[in-house]
């Protein structure tokens, strides 16, 4: 439970700013393009140090690595409530990535060792679910809570959060000795992994999914607020339609792909995920946006669901936490990719076609996948 709660709260900071994005506007007079910045910049630092960390959890283990990396989740939580400038709060969403990069490795390791035989992708699936819940739930709290009480308010309660749980790991988790890594070096073992079959597969689809994430928290927002004048509190519950969906899908997805494989749920989610921006564009008014949301979350988490097991299924279970680490800097990177490349396209271009050019490429993505074989595993 401590490790699901971890990766909650990462995943929830992820994105908790976004319903808060025209706020930020407002308050320190940045353009679309700094505001796709302040998003990103949770993620710059998760993709310079998952791997080192992700090898730093193979040999030191996931207590080390899961308690300093709650502590700076906080500490960086508290900045962004007293910042006053775009700096201060990307210095500060920074610091958040930085334990996010520790805690989030650490902790679906956990989930990991301590799942059943013939059961991996239901425990992940079960750990993923509240990591897409918390993709969403971070968003409806910062809209809601920025509203209703403050700015400060949302990002507070995180902090406080962090803090129980870095408390139970404290006195729930033993203290584990120095372990022997892996023999092969992290960037052989990396390369072998990602280059061809199910690790190739599992690494297009993380890059994908986050990339279409990042782009969506910075578009629709915006957009939303521009085409219907609707606030952040209301923007914040929009994006929690999908919690339902998502909570319950990728314990289902993670049983689908331990059963019958993962190619399955990795294409229904590719295919979804592009249908849902089409419907962010296509349908009209805030039931539209929130059928839209909702389908967005089940695509999310079935791509998810699937992926996640492929690449952990591809490295030895002694390269585990580097397995992790290296989800989570692909994962990063397009959380990166994604924000920036949304709000320079919101900018030039309109949202209709940012929209437009998301769901073509997560379509081809499915096609492509729907006529590749990856069977190099017996869970392909």
């Amino acid at each position: 439970m401590i490790a699901v709660g971890a990766v909650t709260v990462d995943s929830a900071l992820l994105g908790l700013i976004a319903p808060l994005l025209p706020a930020i506007a407002h308050r320190t007079g940045a353009g679309d393009a700094a505001l796709g910045l302040a998003l990103a910049a949770y993620a710059v630092p998760i993709a310079l140090l998952s791997l080192p960390l992700g090898r730093a959890a193979d040999s030191m283990g996931r207590r080390p690595l899961l308690v300093g990396g709650l502590f700076l989740v906080a500490g960086g939580s508290v900045m962004i409530a007293v910042s006053d400038s775009i700096g201060a709060l990307l210095a500060a969403r920074a610091i958040q990535g930085i334990g996010s990069a520790a805690s989030w490795i650490s902790a679906l390791a956990l989930v990991s060792d301590t799942a059943a035989p013939g059961k991996r992708g239901e425990a992940l699936g079960v750990a993923l679910g509240a990591t897409g819940a918390g993709s969403i739930a971070g968003p409806a709290l910062g809209g809601v809570m920025a509203e209703v009480l403050s700015f400060e308010a949302p990002f507070l309660l995180f902090a406080a959060v962090a803090v129980g749980l870095l408390a139970a790991t404290l006195v729930v988790l033993r203290r584990e000795g120095w372990r022997a890594g892996p023999s092969i070096p992290a960037l052989p073992a990396i390369i072998q992994t990602t280059r061809s079959g199910i690790g190739a597969w599992a690494t297009a689809i993380l890059l994908a999914s986050a990339a279409a994430l990042g782009l969506i928290e910075v578009v629709a927002p915006l957009d939303l607020e521009d085409r219907l004048g609707l606030s952040s509190g209301t923007i914040g519950i929009l994006f929690a339609a999908s919690i339902a969906v998502d909570a319950v899908l990728s314990p289902v997805g993670g049983r689908w792909g331990d059963r019958r494989g993962r190619r399955g749920p990795a294409i229904a989610g590719l295919a979804l995920s592009a249908l849902s921006v089409v419907l962010l564009a296509a349908l009209p008014g805030v039931w539209g946006a929130a059928v839209a949301l909702a389908v967005y979350g089940a695509g999310f988490s079935l791509a998810m669901a699937a992926s996640v097991p492929w690449l952990d299924e591809a490295m030895t279970e002694r390269a585990r936490g580097l397995a992790y680490g290296v989800q989570n800097l692909v994962y990063a990177v397009g959380y990166i990719v994604g924000p920036i490349a949304g709000g320079l396209l919101l900018e030039r271009s309109g949202a209709d076609l940012t929209y437009a050019l998301t769901a073509a490429a997560l379509a081809v993505g499915a096609a492509t996948l729907g006529l590749a074989r990856p069977s190099t595993s017996p869970n392909a």
